[in-house]
Formats: C-alpha cells, sequence, structure tokens
C-alpha cells in the first residue's frame, strides 16, 4: 500500500515580543524531495565543517518559501498525516499535511529577511515581521522528522548519499 506524500508542514512559532508576533503564530513551509534534499545536504555540510573546525555549529541561507499566518479556524479541520486534527497536535511539534491546506493570500502575514536556520541534526525558520524589529522563529523539525517526509515523496537518502545525486553545495565545496 503506497503511504499519501506529505506535502506540507505547519510549524508553531515564538516571537521576539513576549506581547506581539505580528500575528505569525504559525509557518507553514511547502515540501518537495528536492527542498528536503537541499537542507540535509547543508546539515551534512555542517556536519563536515563542525569536525574540521569547532567553532561551526551551523548555517543560515536565506529562504523566502515558508509562509506566516496567524491561528485560524482553518485548523480545526486540517488532519495530519497521522489524522490527528491539526489544532491538537501539541505545541513545538510539526504538523505533516498531506494535502494543500488551501489558505488564501489574507491568510499570511507580511514579513521579511526569511531564513533557513540548519545544524547537523535539526532545522528551523526565521523572518522578521514587516516594518517592525520583532523576530519570529518556529520551532525545531528533527533531521528524523525531514527524513520521514523524504520517504514520504518517494526520495531515498541512500541514493541521494551518492555524490552525483546528491552534490556538495558548490560554493562550499573544496576549492570551489
Amino acid at each position: 500500500m503506497k503511504k499519501t506524500p506529505i506535502t506540507h508542514l505547519v510549524i508553531d512559532t515564538s516571537s521576539t515580543n513576549e506581547d506581539y508576533n505580528g500575528d505569525c503564530d504559525y509557518c507553514l513551509v511547502p515540501m518537495t524531495a528536492a527542498y528536503i534534499s537541499y537542507m540535509l545536504n547543508y546539515m551534512d555540510e555542517v556536519r563536515r565543517l563542525h569536525r574540521a573546525d569547532n567553532a561551526v555549529y551551523g548555517l543560515e541561507c536565506w529562504d523566502a518559501g515558508p509562509r506566516y499566518f496567524r491561528y485560524n479556524g482553518k485548523l480545526e479541520t486540517l488532519r495530519d498525516v497521522d489524522g490527528n486534527i491539526a489544532a491538537d497536535v501539541p505545541r513545538g511539534e510539526p504538523i505533516l499535511l498531506t494535502a494543500d491546506p488551501q489558505f488564501t493570500q489574507e491568510d499570511f502575514q507580511c514579513v521579511e529577511c526569511q531564513s533557513v536556520q540548519l545544524l547537523s541534526d535539526d532545522v528551523w525558520w526565521t523572518a522578521y515581521v514587516k516594518h517592525a524589529n520583532i523576530r519570529i522563529e518556529t520551532a525545531h523539525v528533527e533531521k528524523k522528522t525531514l527524513l520521514r517526509i523524504l520517504r514520504s515523496l518517494g526520495g531515498d537518502r541512500q541514493r541521494l548519499d551518492r555524490p552525483e545525486a546528491y552534490p556538495r553545495p558548490k560554493t562550499l565545496s573544496k576549492g570551489g
């Protein structure tokens, strides 16, 4: 029996301002095998760089793909990959969706300076509320969750470990 692919990730957020988060309660991240491979590649690169230089512990890359939104009734009707109501998933745990949640443009908030933070074992996304000095940060997503999503999309980590299928980022390659 073929499993339904996980196509979107919803993660709760925190803010540098305890009273205001710019209505950015959650982050919606579209998931593709290529995007997950990109993140896993950089996570492996972080591990390699950390072994060479103990001061290196992570990378930050620009990433305008995720969208931030406030809590709304749509979370009460969405079900995650395991059949749980999205609103019932414990805070800090990623909500894995098998279909586009069909949010409208009005659901999303204006943010800027979006990035993805990559360590060797987890990843999270950050942004600033537009025209404010308020940083939004998602909960961390573990590497094992990314691998689960990759498998659901038909990706194969062993296949991706071959250098020709999973190239090192050019900017970090030796001599490049």
